[in-house]
């Protein structure tokens, strides 16, 4: 997979599962935001350590079912990146206050 990412098997089919509760507050070690063409941005937001990657992997879970593409990857020391985009402003400015912050 491009970037080192983690693949993941597609879910099964049936019934939806329960949601997950998040590991606490989400609020990440990093944010950082660039423009990748008119209007549209890409997002890394990095967390650290063993509840930094339950974080990273709850809200990267969140974002591939809501339909929005993202990654996960591993970083040195013990980080965790969530990049998603390139979204539009407004779908980046919802997933930053619905699922990361």
């Amino acid at each position: 997979m491009p970037d080192g990412g983690i693949h993941r098997p597609p879910r099964p089919q049936g019934p939806e599962p329960e949601p997950r509760e998040l590991p606490g507050p989400t609020r990440p070690d990093k944010i950082s935001i660039w423009p990748v063409e008119v209007e549209r941005y890409g997002i890394d937001v990095l967390f650290h350590g063993t509840v930094g990657f339950k974080r990273a992997d709850q809200i990267h879970r969140s974002l591939v079912d809501a339909g929005v593409p993202a990654l996960l990857r591993q970083e040195p020391d013990n980080g965790w990146i969530v990049r998603f985009g390139p979204v539009e402003r407004e779908q980046m400015l919802a997933v930053l206050n619905g699922y990361v912050w």
